[in-house]
């Protein structure tokens, strides 16, 4: 994704949205790379690099938003693991949501990297952290102002297409990953770490890597076994596209909501038309 250029270049994933059932996929390439990287923690930099290094499809929380059906797995799979409601996910699942895909980060995969971890044993493991109070400050910031936005709220019960499937997904997620209370500034880091130990006690060293954003080409080259590319690692500014983004998934779905009434409010004002052009003659 480009860092400058028009909306449409910077957020494809909301302009280029596909109605596609992932339970019609199946698994055509291979999953190599499982990033254990929260939200928050540069993974949309990341996942720029990872691309740029040759992975063709890494699944971002973006891929979600491209593919909006997407949305009701994940949130049938929080429910499973983190409330206790429904079937769990297993490898057919999985190669469903993540069949296109060579590599994930950031959530909703985050939130099953011992589920992926065992789907996929052959793939390499990237631990990728920042530091607990940096990235409370930041999520805070960002994703913890959203179960504020009265806006998305609302228009979860008018864009059936999108924001109806993405809230009950980001609600399910974040409260079973953190629990209900996210001003609860200890427990929620305290989750963060355990998710990121669950995953060094899982994975052996030679299956993983301990990678912070700043750590550049080189670490993450050697362990993936790629070149080192000549240019620098990418950079994307994730705190101010959040609130972009945000912005702009307000805007097209009230688009969506307006087109939507649009015919509806039609038919009214000719029924009204007709209605009071009867009552004119009697």
């Amino acid at each position: 994704m480009p860092a400058h250029g028009t909306e449409r270049e910077r957020f494809p994933e909301l302009f280029d949205q596909t109605n596609i059932d992932p339970r019609s996929r199946t698994r055509k390439i291979e999953m190599q790379v499982l990033v254990i990287g929260m939200m928050r923690t540069g993974t949309k930099s990341i996942k720029a690099g990872l691309e740029q290094i040759g992975y063709k499809n890494v699944y971002h929380m973006t891929s979600a938003m491209k593919n909006p059906k997407d949305c009701d797995m994940w949130t049938q799979a929080f429910n499973a693991k983190y409330h206790g409601k429904g079937q769990m996910l297993g490898r057919k699942e999985w190669d469903q949501l993540l069949g296109d895909c060579d590599a994930c980060i950031d959530v909703p995969t985050a939130g099953f990297m011992p589920e992926l971890i065992e789907a996929y044993p052959n793939a390499k493991v990237i631990v990728s952290m920042r530091d607990p109070d940096k990235w409370y400050t930041s999520m805070m910031a960002t994703v913890g102002q959203r179960s504020k936005n009265l806006k998305l709220l609302l228009l979860g019960f008018c864009d059936h297409f999108f924001i109806r499937r993405f809230n009950p997904c980001v609600f399910s997620m974040m409260e079973g990953m953190y629990g209900k209370d996210l001003n609860d500034a200890e427990y929620v880091k305290k989750r963060y770490l355990e998710f990121h130990e669950e995953v060094r006690q899982l994975v052996p060293e030679h299956r993983r890597l301990e990678y912070h954003l700043g750590d550049g080409w080189e670490p993450l080259c050697e362990f993936l076994g790629k070149d080192v590319p000549k240019t620098e690692f990418p950079f994307i500014n994730e705190s101010k596209e959040f609130g972009e983004r945000i912005a702009l998934i307000e805007k097209h779905a009230v688009g969506r909501v307006m087109r939507n009434v649009a015919p509806i409010a039609g038919v009214l004002a000719l029924a009204s038309t007709y209605y009071f052009g009867l009552l004119s003659r009697w």
